[in-house]
């Protein structure tokens, strides 16, 4: 008789729901609990049962297969494998070993009168339905992405980019109570792309620079500190944009591309709204379409999605607004630029008040995309809320589009700035 295998409370305290645990509890689950063997093919968790027991998958992989035949794939080495496999009750899915398999069941009422609160929303996961029961191979892999977002989203467990960490120290060393601009020339100096482009800047007509500066502590001064700040930010972006990925890449690409113009563009119309800062809108608009980057990052497990780039799309369209509020606000930034990321596909959003920089970039993004969308309906610029709060006079896109030739030179050396 083979002997038990038992989980180590090092393992046990790195899963979701356990990882809040006592070191006392975890010893003493790792007593208690035994990591199973099961063959491929097995059924570890019928559809529509309700054992109350949440399931972890030690190694191996599984499928969750919803009614309708959707079909999800989870790995050991998936960062979702260290959230419950399938947690809501009654399950959606069935869960059946896609190979050999090792997983752990720990019982709820084991749990009961522990500090292990993790909550699991489940109107996320509710939300969710295929209601297609034969679909495409595009459709196909757009559940199985959609699942997996869905499955973090709902532990808690996503996967987000982090701001570069150039952008984070210059933002702690601008906020002390004692600021001290000779620090952050320290931080800006040791990466030389960025201290190249905040002289750049510094020197260009927007912050009049007529008279041209070659040191970086000259340019902070004419600037400002805040506004460097914001152009560290920006210019940083650039590098979360980057790819292994043939496919991923050239999307990246085109995400940047897009965000830059938004930028460019909303850089410019902001001075119509004379209470929102020009450099602030460009940062609105670089990052508005941030939340494409996180799908992007979950795509990278799905190599056949080199073979289906309609499913990368619908999963990008459906997600792209959440996530990105998301990683907006894990990077402390303004809530206004949340909600950038959040409504700047909002066209007929209505609010009380002047223009905010979710009406500059809606506006932006309209003209960014004329000549460009293959995938959405777009309103008329003019026929938006966004357009009449701008006030551009003239109730005609041709008002805005006359302000944006007028600036068509600035336009360019802002795209220039911020790099291909």
């Amino acid at each position: 008789m083979s002997a038990v295998e038992r989980p180590t409370p090092a393992t046990l305290g790195k899963l979701s729901g356990l990882n809040e645990l006592s070191q006392k509890k975890l010893d003493s689950l790792s007593d208690t609990l035994e990591v199973r063997h099961v063959r491929k093919g097995a059924v570890l968790l019928e559809r529509g049962s309700n054992d109350n027991t949440r399931l972890y998958l030690v190694q191996g992989r599984l499928h969750l297969r919803a009614a309708d035949g959707a079909m999800s794939l989870i790995s050991h080495e998936d960062p979702s494998a260290l959230s419950p496999i399938a947690r809501l009750r009654p399950s959606r899915y069935e869960v059946v070993a896609a190979t050999d398999v090792h997983y752990l069941s720990v019982p709820e009422d084991l749990l009961e009168g522990t500090d292990s609160a993790l909550e699991y929303n489940s109107s996320l996961l509710d939300a969710y339905q295929v209601e297609e029961t034969e679909f495409s191979a595009d459709e196909g892999l757009e559940n199985q992405l959609t699942l997996q977002i869905y499955e973090d989203l709902n532990s808690n467990q996503l996967l987000l980019p982090s701001l570069p960490d150039i952008a984070i120290r210059v933002g702690q060393a601008i906020n002390e109570e004692y600021a001290d601009s000779q620090k952050v020339v320290h931080i800006i100096e040791n990466d030389p792309s960025i201290a190249a482009k905040i002289l750049k800047a510094a020197n260009s007509a927007r912050y009049g620079g007529s008279q041209q500066i070659s040191r970086l502590q000259d340019a902070i001064v004419r600037i400002g500190m805040k506004t460097v700040h914001q152009l560290v930010i920006t210019f940083a972006l650039r590098e979360l944009f980057r790819c292994n990925s043939a496919l991923l890449n050239k999307k990246m690409r085109e995400i940047w591309d897009h965000s830059r113009h938004v930028g460019a563009i909303a850089h410019i119309l902001a001075k119509q709204c004379k209470h929102l800062d020009a450099e602030t809108a460009l940062l609105a608009g670089l990052v508005h379409d941030i939340g494409s980057v996180a799908v992007l990052g979950y795509a990278r497990n799905f190599p056949e999605i080199n073979e289906h780039p309609g499913a990368l799309e619908a999963t990008m369209r459906q997600f792209r607004g959440q996530l990105g509020n998301m990683i907006l606000a894990k990077w402390q930034l303004p809530a206004f630029l949340a909600e950038v990321a959040s409504e700047a596909e909002h066209w007929q959003r209505e609010h009380k008040g002047t223009c905010d920089y979710v009406d500059l970039v809606v506006i932006a993004k309209l003209h960014a995309l004329i000549g460009h969308h293959q995938h959405q309906e777009l309103p008329e610029i003019d026929q938006t809320p966004a357009y009449a709060k701008l006030g551009f006079g003239e109730a005609s896109p041709e008002s805005s589009m006359q302000i944006l030739d007028q600036a068509r030179q600035e336009i360019e050396e802002t795209l220039g700035l911020l790099g291909a």
